[in-house]
């Protein structure tokens, strides 16, 4: 189990310490290069402190802009609330989370999406993301905050995982949808409850355990017995699900529309297809 807040991930890293760490564990000598005399050379006189003091002038060198999308990319909070009130003074609030933060956000799906990054640092952007949003949303018009469409988010009964989930419920939220997240061990009936009385567009079932996919499997029929699969196109997640079980065993079964997403980024570009 690696502690999230003693590591970086390799994005963040500088690419020669990359490359000469890689020399290393692959014993790629060449004349007159050793990879442990190199990696020596590289680190010397670094510590934790001198690393971090580096990265923080290294950010406040960026123009504002850049700097925001670097801080959603880092998860760095610090400093973030001054330089969002500075990016106030020449833009709209909204202009600033679609143009600036969410490019960020969208730097961490594909490096999290190619291996670079690991969920723990997906997490920490996703919680800079939200504090950000937070902080400009006094700022926002009513209207831009009314959202694209209503999705209804739950984990399945009997299973407790909610950590993708709640990454889901983070980028939806932050991309403009209004997000009702019901929680852990919800059977179908609370999930079709809170559907009709926010007015879902989209279900969401999240779930982690092998048992979890029979019981998807058992709430869309149920979908499909009240004659409810017309009204809601349905997303399911979650890690003992494949795309073949979703797309070819589920989709025989339901009547309605069920997509299958890998992970939250494509959770947000199924429900900007659904909507």
């Amino acid at each position: 189990i690696v502690h999230a807040s003693k590591i970086l991930p390799i994005a963040r890293l500088d690419q020669e310490q990359v490359k000469v760490a890689h020399d290393l564990i692959h014993d790629r000598r060449a004349e007159g290069y050793d990879p442990l005399q190199k990696l020596m050379e590289l680190f010397e006189g670094v510590n934790m402190k001198s690393m971090k003091e580096g990265k923080a002038e290294e950010l406040l060198a960026l123009p504002l802009d850049e700097r925001l999308q670097r801080r959603i990319i880092d998860g760095e909070k610090k400093g973030l609330e001054a330089d969002l009130d500075e990016a106030l003074q020449t833009r709209p609030a909204l202009d600033i989370v679609n143009d600036t933060l969410l490019e960020g956000m969208k730097v961490v799906g594909e490096l999290f999406g190619s291996g670079q990054m690991q969920l723990p640092f997906v997490l920490q952007s996703a919680e800079v993301m939200k504090a950000a949003v937070a902080h400009l949303e006094p700022h926002m018009e009513k209207s831009d905050a009314e959202g694209k469409g209503t999705i209804v988010l739950a984990t399945v009964r009997g299973d407790v995982h909610d950590i993708g989930k709640n990454l889901v419920d983070i980028i939806l939220s932050n991309n403009g949808y209004n997000v009702v997240n019901i929680g852990i061990k919800q059977p179908v009936s609370a999930i079709l409850e809170a559907a009709d009385e926010h007015k879902a567009d989209v279900i969401g079932m999240s779930g982690l355990l092998v048992k979890s996919t029979v019981i998807m499997k058992e709430n869309l029929q149920e979908l499909n017995q009240r004659k409810l699969a017309a009204e809601y196109p349905v997303i399911l997640g979650g890690a003992a699900l494949t795309r073949a079980y979703v797309e070819q065993d589920l989709h025989e079964i339901y009547e309605g529309e069920v997509r299958y997403a890998r992970d939250a980024f494509e959770g947000l570009r199924l429900m900007d297809a659904l909507i």
